[in-house]
């Protein structure tokens, strides 16, 4: 069994003489160089963990080699490149953050409702700083999520709501009364902004670094930032050419980090999606391992949405997006029930 301390073993006990002639190898400097040239500013050296996040961008672009073909391209924006969080919710918690400073209405202690990823980036972001975070979180959650924020340092609270979004209005009356800032990340308007800036106009230059121009753009809907910065972007540029394609849960079902547009969404309203594609969490779940098995990708669920989504309108032609939200090491929870529910 692993860590049970056994007996010590005499000294020199392996002591074994190999009598062999070592040869001589004539190897050139040129041909030790195994470094491929990398271009400036790739080397990827940075002053500190904040310049790690907002330097490091733009967030890969992959070509999903396995469901691509002669005439259909498929690229995943992989999210979980970012580090704090590993998920695009460190774009929003940077976001939020730095203008607060700028408008220096960033007080000592920081309260914000999280279904976890904007609670890590936000408590990351906040340790820099020297401020503290109170974190409200959904009794839907999984357990693993109060570990991680108290890691950070987070002072961690379950509230008895289902959604992120229905404890706002408490959450918000709380920081009031306690002097704290409330970023809100359902309503702060950084959090658009930052996807506008970044985000969307990185997956613009990535494709056409290679030539191309996205025909489906397809991504989750939970606060609805990247989607409707990306729909507000795109629809903007090309106009109706690039359909992008918002993914919900599937009435009476929860994924984590999505939810349905009727719960209220503020930024949706202010543009065009061509479809909004309802997925189960089972599906979801099964798209993430899809990915897992076909690209070595571990996925989130709401990424696992987005590629299930993807196969409800994918054709045999086009160029498409899919945005994966973070990656899939938080899941172990909802991994692990789906295994013991198909045993």
């Amino acid at each position: 069994m692993a860590g049970v301390k056994g007996p010590k073993l005499p000294y020199n006990s392996f002591n074994v003489q190999i009598d062999v002639e070592i040869p001589t190898v004539e190897v050139s400097l040129s041909e030790l160089s195994v470094w491929r040239k990398v271009e400036d500013g790739r080397l990827r050296v940075y002053n500190d963990t904040l310049e790690l996040l907002y330097k490091d961008w733009p967030t890969p672009l992959v070509r999903l080699r396995s469901f691509s073909s002669e005439n259909r391209s498929v690229w995943a924006k992989l999210e979980g490149a970012n580090p704090y969080s590993n998920s695009v919710k460190d774009r929003v918690g940077w976001s939020m953050i730095m203008a607060a400073l700028e408008d220096e209405r960033l007080g000592d202690i920081l309260y914000e409702a999280t279904s976890t990823n904007t609670g890590i980036a936000i408590t990351a972001i906040a340790n820099l700083l020297g401020r503290k975070t109170k974190l409200f979180i959904p009794k839907t959650i999984q357990k693993a999520s109060d570990v991680f924020l108290k890691v950070l340092g987070a002072d961690v609270v379950r509230v008895p709501v289902g959604l992120t979004v229905e404890a706002i209005e408490d959450v918000d009356a709380k920081s009031k009364t306690e002097g704290a800032t409330h970023l809100n990340q359902f309503e702060n308007d950084a959090n658009l902004k930052v996807h506008l800036k970044y985000t969307a106009k990185e997956i613009d230059e990535q494709l056409r670094s290679v030539g191309l121009k996205p025909d489906y753009i397809i991504g989750g809907l939970g606060t609805s930032g990247h989607m409707s910065a990306i729909s507000i972007y795109f629809k903007s540029r090309y106009g109706s050419s690039v359909k992008v394609i918002g993914v919900q849960p599937a009435p009476n079902e929860v994924i984590p980090g999505i939810r349905r547009i009727e719960t209220g969404m503020k930024w949706v309203h202010w543009t065009d999606f061509d479809q909004v594609i309802d997925v189960k969490r089972r599906e979801a779940i099964e798209g993430a391992l899809t990915v897992a098995r076909r690209e070595g990708l571990l996925i989130g669920l709401s990424a696992g949405a987005v590629f299930h989504a993807f196969t409800k309108v994918a054709e045999d032609e086009g160029v498409y997006v899919l945005v994966f939200p973070d990656t899939g090491y938080k899941y172990a929870e909802q991994f692990e029930e789906y295994f013991r529910s198909v045993n």
